[in-house]
């Protein structure tokens, strides 16, 4: 049961960090393709700054989950119930 869990909380995580850079990705292909002389409006630069910042922290959160996992494979190792 656990190795399911992690697995499931390892697939989720990839799966959500994944979307994320494909929605970077596809936004900086449109507004920094070449003969593009459209600039970022104010509210379009927010926007971007937002969805990095989620990014960022998205990758904490994966490693977070990692040193949770590790910490609960230890135990289960040792035998002791949380």
């Amino acid at each position: 049961m656990m190795g399911f869990l992690s697995t499931l909380v390892l697939v989720g995580g990839a799966l959500i960090i994944v979307f994320f850079l494909g929605i970077i990705v596809l936004m900086a292909i449109r507004f920094y393709r070449p003969g593009s002389e459209s600039r970022l409006s104010p509210e379009e630069e927010n926007e971007a700054r937002m969805i990095q910042e989620i990014y960022q922290n998205l990758e904490k959160l994966d490693s977070r989950v990692e040193n949770l996992e590790s910490i609960l494979m230890r135990r289960d190792k040792k035998g002791e119930t949380p």
